[in-house]
């Protein structure tokens, strides 16, 4: 499905233009028939198929053709629609409308009809916020008007590229002179070069060739992204009997599913997707681009759904302040009060400016930002910028001058949703972080433990760590891990060189070299063995003076986790105190002497002792009366 949102000055024929496309009025309320002006956004669709026209546009040699098309359709009562019948679009009707299936190939466009007066500029804005394309209406004897101006430079701001230019009303002007100013007019903006086809709703004259621009338009379009995480902004909300809360709104991207779990922003009432329609037809699932219904069962807040965007829990994050872009030629005139309008949110901000156009945005209340979000920003219902959002999750900046500095480290972000930028810019960033303000990870592989850190950083630690540990000496990683700034959960483990490993909470070498002696690397790898084999033994102080291992190289040894201090004169490989926990086991709840527990661990007095006392400093074993023990959690009774 194709969605296309109207554009254009009040009464240059945006409404008539629909209703001669689809046989729908767009006008839903009787006090916008009654006036002949919309006032809300109005909902009609119909069904183009296919043609072999690229562009669509103007092409004087077709006229002869395109009247000989409309009479025929004339003869037939129908304007080029064949597939469409008659749709209605009151609120609350969530019929099926007959609309015809189109197969494969979806040739559904959807239209979003806005109004044109200046007074509902807001309105305006809500429903072209999601919508990609445009359908701009200059009528030919009204030509480019105030809000002609107005509601291109919202939509440019909107970063809206792709479209149409219709001047309607061809059978009471010459279309050309209303053409060649819009034209004009568009060329300073991303609108520029848009293919023009000149209408008269009344005759007919012009449809068919619209027609197959709008095939040609949707054929132009970029291809759904069905796995895109969804962020549905709410542009109409009523209730039906039997049915109770709906929203309508413009699902850009992604899949929203009968059945999911949505919510409109922290510390709301989630919200489960009870009913889905698609221009009035019952669907399981839709994919974006489509103008969707939603039935929604669950308890909405108390100031309505209007303006919020629906997100399944955990794939948006919610923020009041970002960091923006800035455009626009009256914003140097503007105050420190505007209004954002965002998706088909309207939400009053201040502005505070860090200089090279960048700005701070603090929200009234939060929306669901992400990185390349663009933005309207108004000001007494007046078009004087626009805003790309760089940061939705910026850092706190102090005072005034901390500004300067912010800008110049924004001036050079791209404006859309890179990841290595992103990884660079913020050094350390979790998974989640990113993925919730819409940066694409997929191929972004975590260091651990949901943490990505930028290159500059790694090699930040890297070479901080080797130089704490230049001279061998095992480093306390706690320590060190403060020392670097790493923020809570970053595994300094996964960061070190290659050269170095963490063990026992310390950062060693990972070859067991470094200040050990040849010697005491030969004892240290000898107790290691034994402990592999169900051996505790410990060496005697004679044995260390034959061997040539002083106390300097069993400190060292002890620091960088390799031995086990048990006492002054007796040390086990790092292992030891576990291994003996375990094998105590069989003892059961009943209280043991050290003999028993000697016997077990096949071990001299003089390494028994030290190892049961090690083992009731740490909680493993509880010294009771007669010098008996038990193990800790185990009942005196024995159950």
């Amino acid at each position: 499905m194709m969605v296309v949102v109207t554009a254009g000055h009040v009464d240059h024929g945006k409404s008539t233009l629909l209703r001669a496309l689809t046989g729908t009025d767009p006008d839903r309320t009787e006090e916008e028939r009654r006036r002949g002006l919309t006032i809300d956004l109005g909902f009609v669709w119909t069904s183009v198929p296919a043609t072999g026209d690229e562009r669509g546009g103007d092409d004087p040699d077709r006229d002869e053709r395109d009247k000989d098309e409309r009479d025929k359709d004339e003869r037939n009562g129908d304007l080029g629609n064949k597939d469409h019948r008659r749709a209605d679009t009151r609120d609350g009707d969530l019929k099926y409308d007959g609309l015809k299936d189109a197969g494969h190939r979806d040739e559904r466009v959807a239209f979003v009809d806005v109004p044109g007066h200046e007074r509902f500029l807001a309105t305006m804005l809500a429903g072209a916020g999601p919508a990609p394309p445009v359908l701009f209406t200059v009528a030919a004897d009204g030509g480019w008007m105030p809000q002609s101006q107005e509601h291109a430079l919202a939509l440019d701001a909107l970063g809206v590229r792709d479209g149409l230019l219709v001047v309607t009303r061809r059978d009471l002007a010459d279309p050309g002179p209303a053409r060649d100013a819009a034209r004009a007019a568009l060329s300073g903006t991303g609108l520029a070069g848009l293919p023009s086809v000149a209408v008269s709703a009344r005759t007919g004259e012009g449809l068919p060739r619209l027609v197959r621009a709008l095939a040609a338009l949707r054929d132009r379009m970029p291809p759904p992204r069905p796995r895109a995480p969804v962020r549905l902004w709410a542009d109409r909300e009523f209730t039906l009997p039997g049915h109770g809360l709906v929203v309508t709104g413009t699902l850009q991207e992604g899949t929203l599913t009968e059945g999911d779990v949505l919510e409109a922003g922290p510390g709301r009432a989630r919200l489960t997707v009870r009913g889905l329609q698609e221009l009035g037809r019952t669907v399981r699932a839709s994919t974006g681009p489509a103008r969707v219904a939603v039935n929604l069962r669950g308890d909405p807040p108390r100031e309505g759904l209007r303006g919020s965007a629906l997100c399944p829990p955990g794939t948006s994050l919610h923020s009041a302040v970002a960091d923006v872009r800035l455009r626009g030629p009256l914003l140097g005139r503007v105050t420190a009060e505007v209004t954002v309008h965002i998706g088909s949110a309207a939400v009053p901000a201040r502005v505070r400016r860090f200089g090279s156009g960048i700005a701070r945005l603090t929200l009234t209340r939060p929306l669901p930002l992400r990185v390349g979000d663009r933005a309207v920003l108004t000001e007494h219902r007046r078009v004087v910028g626009s805003a790309v959002v760089l940061d939705p999750l910026p850092p706190y900046v102090g005072p005034r001058r901390a500004g300067g500095a912010r800008g110049a480290a924004l001036a050079g972000h791209p404006g859309t949703p890179d990841p290595e930028h992103e990884i660079a810019s913020r050094g350390f960033v979790r998974l989640d972080t990113l993925r919730g303000i819409g940066v694409d990870i997929a191929a972004t592989a975590p260091v651990a433990g949901g943490w990505l850190v930028s290159p500059a950083e790694r090699r930040r630690i890297a070479e901080e760590v080797s130089a704490a540990t230049a001279d061998g000496e095992p480093v306390d990683a706690t320590a060190l891990g403060a020392r670097l700034g790493l923020p809570d959960g970053v595994p300094l483990g996964a960061l070190l060189p290659p050269a170095l490993v963490l063990r026992a909470g310390r950062v060693v070498r990972s070859d067991g070299a470094g200040p050990l002696s040849a010697a005491a690397r030969d004892l240290v790898e000898s107790l290691e063995a034994g402990l592999a084999e169900g051996s505790f033994g410990a060496p005697t102080p004679a044995r260390l003076t034959a061997l040539g291992v002083g106390g300097h190289d069993l400190a060292l040894a002890v620091r960088s986790g390799r031995l086990v201090r048990l006492s002054g004169t007796v040390h086990v490989a790092a292992g030891v105190p576990e291994a003996a926990a375990r094998a105590l086991a069989p003892l059961g709840a009943g209280p043991f002497t050290v003999s028993e527990a000697r016997r077990i661990w096949n071990v001299p007095r003089r390494i028994a002792l030290p190892l049961i006392e090690y083992l009731d400093r740490a909680g493993v074993t509880r010294r009771g009366p007669d010098d008996l023990r038990t193990l800790r959690g185990a009942r005196e009774d024995g159950t």
